[in-house]
């Protein structure tokens, strides 16, 4: 966007273009890096603005965590030896080798070094469908990424994180980034105190996944927006589950609707449980040196 083309002292929308910019880049530094440093605000002002506006402030190097994804999973697929997988690397990949054996050497040992929120969403009207869209980061031929595969909503948290801001954050840069940068996102749908019904270990993370129940009218697909996913839909949990080869799944989305299928059982028994525990297929794959089939 042209900012020259905002109406003089129009200053509300000037803020909104910096908040979907920070929504879209994930840095401040990143977003005035975009735009060759020539913003008329001062970095101290932009961050005084995202404050005021509540958006919860990025929490990881998310991009960063999907190319560890990526190099992992086309490892534990192919028959590839590390050394001769990691040449073979474009000058675009930026994990060091080091960094990859680290997570590698966590993964065997059970180890989670860092926290992200994930989001099983549905609507109030059917609890067997959760809220997927298409992962649009770039595809990486070289790693065997495809475009488009499919995510539930997910990102980094901060060990010191309250729960109702990790959950916020995933909120506002993979559901509703639209309503954020509007200021119209209702404050009532987080729940009071919210606790997550699983954990799910992917790679050297330890993910918290919570339930989040939507109204019929939040649950208007008119209302979802993101930078990072696109075409929000509502899937039945057997669907995920099911061995459809032409569903390209993203880490770990498997392994939550599985959870979530559970959970729905239990309460339907009426059990009293702790959060369940999920292994991530790769995790498991990797940690015993066996190929993902």
């Amino acid at each position: 966007m042209d900012i020259t083309n905002f109406p003089k002292g129009n200053e509300q929308e000037f803020n909104k273009f910096l908040v979907r910019e920070y929504i879209k880049f994930g840095s401040v530094d990143e977003v005035l890096r975009n735009c060759r440093f020539s913003l008329p605000i001062s970095y101290a002002n932009y961050q005084r603005v995202l404050d005021k506006w509540g958006i919860v402030k990025a929490a990881g190097p998310n991009s960063k965590m999907t190319e560890v994804l990526e190099f992992l999973t086309h490892f534990a697929r192919s028959s590839i030896p590390f050394e001769k997988l990691y040449d073979k690397m474009p000058p675009s990949f930026r994990t060091s080798a080091a960094t990859l054996y680290r997570i590698l050497s966590y993964i065997k040992e059970g180890v989670t070094r860092r926290i992200a929120t994930g989001l099983v969403v549905v609507s109030d009207k059917d609890r067997e469908k959760i809220l997927v869209a298409d992962d649009v980061s770039i595809p990486r031929v070289e790693l065997g990424k495809t475009y488009g595969s499919v995510s539930i909503p997910m990102g980094f948290s901060r060990m010191d994180d309250p729960r109702e801001v990790a959950i916020l954050r995933v909120l506002q840069q993979e559901v509703f980034c639209d309503l954020a940068i509007e200021k119209k996102l209702p404050e009532n749908i987080i729940p009071y105190h919210p606790r997550p019904f699983m954990y799910l270990d992917i790679a050297d993370v330890r993910v918290e996944i919570f339930l989040l129940t939507l109204s019929k009218k939040l649950s208007n697909k008119k209302y979802f927006s993101s930078f990072k996913l696109r075409n929000h839909k509502f899937v039945s949990f057997d669907r995920l589950l099911s061995e459809n080869p032409r569903v390209n799944l993203r880490v770990g989305v498997k392994e939550a609707a599985m959870g979530y299928k559970k959970y729905l059982e239990m309460l339907d028994r009426k059990l009293t449980f702790n959060p369940l525990y999920y292994k991530s297929t790769l995790n498991y794959h990797l940690s015993r040196s066996l190929p993902i089939q």
